[in-house]
């Protein structure tokens, strides 16, 4: 179900509430669980593009949204010491965990499946991530604020539709590591306005699981 105001634009807040409600619950929860149910094991990649087509189509046709939120980098140095502190000492945290608790795994892809992980590292920010990007953060935020005005209620609802579709994965390690990503991605967009911005931060986290051994989880039928 996606939304029949792309045709004939209309600001969301002037969208009854109950039926922005019920668009948001059929997109971001009815359909995962239907793609899981029916067609599970099929890898998600044209679905990811889709959903980013239909978001750049959205956001275009909106006049209120700003054009420079795609490629826009000044917020970059702006918001890079709230990412990258983060981001170390997570990692730090997991690889220290991984070797104390599973030390076969870590960094398996880099080790045994080294021209894997470089597609992964080259390909996976292009092609999942920015996507992904595109529709549960630039997409999300402009059709549905109206229903969350509140500062922290957004980035805590926009978390959990993104760790909600990694359900089609089949794990709950999955869908913990995307809640936890999820939230740290909305609250980063709140901040920056931009695509690009969270993107890279995105391609940091994505890239660490798969270099670090835990891309087991998201690599054979899920979104991440």
């Amino acid at each position: 179900m996606f939304p029949m105001s792309v045709a004939v634009p209309v600001p969301s807040d002037k969208i009854p509430k109950i039926l922005l409600g019920s668009e948001l619950i059929c997109i971001f929860f009815v359909l995962p669980i239907l793609f899981t149910i029916s067609i599970r094991g099929t890898h998600p990649f044209p679905f990811i593009i889709a959903g980013a087509v239909f978001a750049v189509f959205y956001l275009l046709r909106d006049k209120g949204f700003s054009r420079k939120s795609f490629g826009d980098l000044f917020t970059l140095r702006k918001n890079a010491k709230r990412i990258l502190l983060p981001f170390l000492a997570i990692s730090l945290i997991a690889i220290i965990t991984i070797a104390l608790t599973k030390p076969e795994v870590l960094f398996d892809y880099p080790r045994h499946k080294t021209a894997l992980w470089l597609a992964i590292i080259i390909f996976y920010p292009l092609l999942a991530v920015y996507p992904q990007e595109l529709f549960y953060r630039a997409f999300f935020f402009r059709r549905y604020h109206s229903l969350f005005p509140g500062k922290h209620t957004m980035p805590l609802v926009s978390a959990l539709t993104f760790g909600f579709a990694h359900i089609i994965y089949g794990n709950i390690p999955a869908v913990l590591l995307t809640l936890i990503g999820g939230y740290l991605f909305a609250i980063t967009y709140q901040h920056s306005r931009s695509i690009l911005v969270v993107s890279l931060e995105h391609a940091l986290y994505g890239c660490l699981l798969y270099t670090i051994g835990l891309g087991q989880f998201i690599h054979t039928s899920g979104p991440m």
